[in-house]
């Protein structure tokens, strides 16, 4: 995929490959005070199991919709996402008594 010719050839504009990059950076790395959370305390009973494991699915399905689309923005973002919930989920399996419960 040519990154460079996406940004290009983006179909809204410049501005609207920023704005998706910025709306990125603000949703995707919302759970990076949580994984550091749980890496320093060594607790995530507090953290829901299903909640994390239902969007990490979800975003998985968008990773797939943006491959099927061709839109790096999506596919970018949402890899984020999946890639940090799945660092939960393995933090919520360690450090829970009843990861499931």
């Amino acid at each position: 995929m040519d990154i460079l010719g996406e940004v290009i050839n983006y179909e809204f504009g410049l501005l609207a490959f920023f704005i998706g990059l910025v709306a990125t950076l603000f949703t995707r790395y919302s759970s990076i005070p949580q994984i550091i959370k749980g890496f320093k305390t060594k607790k995530m009973e507090d953290v829901s199991f299903w909640l994390i494991f239902h969007l990490t699915v979800g975003l998985a399905l968008w990773v797939v919709y943006g491959i099927l689309i061709d839109d790096f923005v999506i596919i970018w973002a949402n890899t984020v996402g999946v890639v940090s919930n799945i660092i939960l989920i393995g933090l919520k399996i360690k450090y829970s008594v009843s990861p499931f419960g």
